[in-house]
Formats: structure tokens, sequence, C-alpha cells
């Protein structure tokens, strides 16, 4: 039996007593509404519950119905205070639990949060835990900051009555705890917490409530020395792993994490629940990833729109700038015609013009004068008589 190598915590003792694993399958095919959600699963996703119903290793609990239990704040407050507590690096006190449940902006569509809370110094915290982060993109974290808002403006309004000031009002936290971050948070690798930070160009500093977290357990995931220094570390351990060897090493190191462990393994005893639960998780990340590839897809296809016609444009004007400037070269033609024009009327001139003094130096030498002398030219202002 496989123990953890500081108190000797052994398998049993986290994920519960073992099940031989035909033993499971019979339990399972027992009910064939049960096996028909088995056989629709994965090869990959049936060995997982079947290593996690059979006892052999954890479940990360990111399913509504694990996080939910193991992150309860009305049974297990001190949980949430420590989780808490690691993402901001002080200690954190509940002060009450707040309903889940948002404002309804119409008819059946209202916010609904994962774990809400107020803690001590009247800030309220919001903790969601997401699979996909494409299902949390910065407009949704903007609909909850504002959801959060306005609950807090309407009771304090309410409480305040006519002493009520926005000074009243006290900051709202997003926390956004992603198993598989999108595109953006994959730039800025190793990084994985982002804490959002407002600024203004002037340097100015005004006070704001929104403040947002986003924690990218993909990439924690990923680091090539996953050492358990930090209670964050630990906490962000006990989201990712599922290896028996690391389970034991977290729960040798932070004994706290032992009974969320057993609260996970609770789920064993009942194969029905968290085969049912599991597939469908699985049909509504499928279903939710086919919106989101056919959203994008459609945003792909406006942007290669837009681009086609941003590139109509540009053909339309380097076309009509082809016509000007076939305008302008029709012209630069037309007066290089003309000057070539010029320059053969020039010449012409230039010969006639040579012609003509060729034919008085010959009447000069007629009449003996030496044409090419100076004082002789000089003084022949008018060409002599010819006389015949």
């Amino acid at each position: 039996m496989t123990k953890g190598k500081e108190n000797g915590i052994t398998i049993e003792a986290v994920f519960g007593k073992a099940v031989p694993r035909k033993d499971m399958l019979h339990q399972i095919r027992a009910d064939s509404e049960i096996s028909q959600a088995f056989d629709e699963l994965s090869a990959e996703d049936q060995d997982r519950i079947l290593a996690y119903l059979c006892g052999e290793k954890s479940l990360q609990i990111l399913s509504d119905k694990f996080f939910k239990k193991i992150l309860d704040p009305l049974a297990v407050p001190e949980r949430v205070e420590s989780l808490l507590s690691a993402i901001y690096g002080q200690e954190v006190k509940i002060e009450s639990v707040l309903p889940r449940e948002g404002v309804m902006v119409q008819e059946g569509s209202q916010v609904i949060m994962d774990v809400l809370v107020r803690i001590a110094g009247g800030e309220t915290v919001d903790i969601e835990m997401q699979r996909l982060g494409f299902l949390f993109p910065g407009e949704r974290t903007s609909c909850y900051l504002a959801d959060m808002i306005m609950r807090q403006y309407e009771k304090t309004r309410s409480s305040r009555g006519k002493d009520f000031s926005y000074h009243d009002m006290k900051p709202v936290n997003l926390i956004v705890i992603m198993d598989q971050s999108t595109e953006e948070f994959h730039h800025v690798k190793p990084e994985y917490l982002h804490r959002r930070q407002t600024s203004y160009s002037s340097g100015v500093k005004v006070a704001t409530l929104e403040h947002v977290t986003y924690i990218s357990l993909d990439t924690f995931r990923k680091k090539t020395e996953n050492k358990i220094e930090t209670l964050l570390d630990a906490w962000l351990t006990f989201f990712t792993v599922e290896d028996t060897a690391k389970v034991l090493a977290l729960v040798d190191r932070w004994p706290m994490f032992l009974p969320m462990y057993q609260d996970i393994a609770s789920f064993r005893w009942n194969p029905a629940e968290v085969i049912g639960m599991f597939s469908e998780a699985l049909r509504i990340m499928d279903r939710n990833t086919t919106k989101y590839m056919i959203d994008s897809m459609h945003q792909e296809l406006d942007d290669l729109r837009a681009k086609a016609e941003n590139q109509s444009q540009t053909i339309a004007d380097l076309t009509q700038n082809n016509e000007d400037l076939s305008q302008i070269n029709a012209g630069l033609t037309q007066a290089n015609t003309d000057l070539t024009q010029t320059n053969a009327d020039l010449m012409q001139r230039n010969a006639d013009q040579k012609s003509q003094l060729n034919k008085y130096k010959e009447l000069l030498l007629r009449n003996g004068i030496d044409p090419d002398s100076s004082s002789q030219t000089e003084s022949c202002a008018t060409p002599p008589p010819v006389h015949r």
C-alpha cells in the first residue's frame, strides 16, 4: 500500500477503501442508464472515472458539485478563507455569505455565481471556477462586477437613506480560476496569476471599486518545477493534480487538504451520480466548445469580410491612382514629344545657320579675306561688295 514519505499517510486514508475494477464495472453495468452514459465517454475518461471510483486516484474538483461541496462557505468557511488568504497574500475573514443569484435583469435571466461572500471590511468576493477560460471572457467579467456593484449599491442606499454617499461603497473582487485559459494568457507564460491594474495616462490616482484576478491552472500545471512552497502553490496543486504520489505529497506537506480529499472521495460511493455528473459536464463542455468555435468562425468570417472590403477599397484607390498616373504619363509623353519636335526644329535652324555661315566664308575667301582672322572680321562690319 502506497504511503506518503513523511507522515505515513496511505492511499486508503485519502481516497477511502479500494474497490476492484471488475466489481465497480459490475456495479455500473447493473444500471442500464448509467452503463450507457459510461459507454458514451471516451476510453481515457472511462479510465479516469474507474480509477477514481475504485480508490486508485483522485479527481479534480472542477465540476460544480465538487467545487461547491469542497468550498461551501456556509459549511466550511475556513477553507474559503484559506484560499482567499493565499490568493491575496494576507489573512482574510468572511463576515457573511451572500446569495449566489444576482440581480434579475429580465424574466428568467440573472447572473448565478459559484461562491459569493462578504469579507471583513465590507468588500465582496466572488470565486468562479471555469474548466474552459473562453466561457469567462472579459465581457462576462464586467457583467459579474456590475452585478456585484449594483447589489451593494441598492442595499447600501436602502440602509443609509438620505445619508448615503458613494464613498460608502466598498470594493468588489472577482477571482476566475481557469483550468484551460485562453490564448491571451498564453502570451504571458510562465505567469499564471493575473491581477488587473487600473491606471490613467496622466498618472492621476482615482479610486476604483472593481478588482479582478485570473488564475491559469494550465500554466501552473506546466511549470517545470511544481514545488509546493507557499499556501497558494498548495491550493493550485490541489486544483490540478490527480496523481496519487503528488496528492500524498501535498497532504504530507499540508494536512489541511486531507479532509478535502476525503470529501471528494465520498462521492465514490454513488457511481451513478459521479458518472452522470461527469457526462453532463462533458456535454456542457462540448456544447459550449461547439458554440465557441461557431462564434469564432463567425468572427473570423466578419474579419475576412472587413479585410476584403478594405482590400477592395485599396484596389479601387490603387486603380484610381493608376488612372491618375496614366494621365500624368500621357501628359509627360506629350510634353516629351513637343520637346523632341522643338529640339528637331532647333537642330534644323542650327543646320541652316551653319550652311549660311559656310556660304559667307566662301564669299569672304573669294574677296581675299581670311574668314578666320578676327581683325579683318571685326573691321568688316558688312560684307564687301561682290565683284562679278
